[in-house]
């Protein structure tokens, strides 16, 4: 936990109200400037950038404040990029022109072939296309299907292949295991 004088919490809370960019009240002796500046920077409160000083996402934390979220510039984030995930890495695989079979999403990923295709049902369920084909050496491949646009479904039509009240009924005797001539003599008596 690190304790912070009203001088220091001030001096950040105002950077905070500026996006994060750390400036000094013009009061301020040079040597209080870099005796503070040395300990924002080893407690991991700011980091030095091309524009000076900036608040770390600790350093919004220390004031009790949250952190701004990242702007995305062109799809990209302004902070350094995550590791690749397994997610990630399966979605790219699919992504190829080629797809990727069930083999080499276990090679990159090093899960055994049900957690393989339980990844896969789960980006299914989550709205992914996927469409399954086969390579000329037989194997079975997975890609991410590239749809044109939205597909419309089609109006419900009650037309005469909706069954009926009576045949439902019927239909579902028949399971309970009575026959035909059952059906008709429960339905007539």
């Amino acid at each position: 936990m690190i304790t912070l004088s009203k001088t220091e919490t001030a001096i950040l809370v105002e950077a905070a109200g500026r996006g994060g960019a750390l400036e000094f009240p013009e009061a301020t002796k040079p040597t209080t400037r870099q005796r503070l500046l040395g300990r924002f920077e080893r407690d991991g409160l700011i980091r030095v950038g091309d524009g000076g000083h900036a608040l770390t996402p600790a350093g919004y934390r220390a004031v009790g404040l949250r952190p701004p979220r990242q702007k995305r510039v062109n799809g990209e984030t302004d902070a350094t990029p995550r590791p690749a995930t397994k997610q990630t890495m399966i979605l790219d695989l699919l992504r190829r022109g080629e797809g990727a079979s069930i083999g080499e999403l276990m090679d990159a990923t090093g899960w055994l072939p049900h957690t393989t295709r339980a990844a896969l049902s789960r980006l299914r369920s989550a709205g992914t296309a996927l469409t399954r084909s086969t390579r000329a050496d037989g194997t079975g491949t997975y890609r991410i299907a590239v749809t044109a646009g939205p597909i419309e479904a089609e109006p419900e039509q009650a037309d005469a292949e909706t069954p009926s009240a009576a045949t439902t009924k019927t239909r579902s005797r028949r399971r309970r295991g009575r026959g035909v001539a059952d059906s008709v003599q429960a339905v007539a008596g």
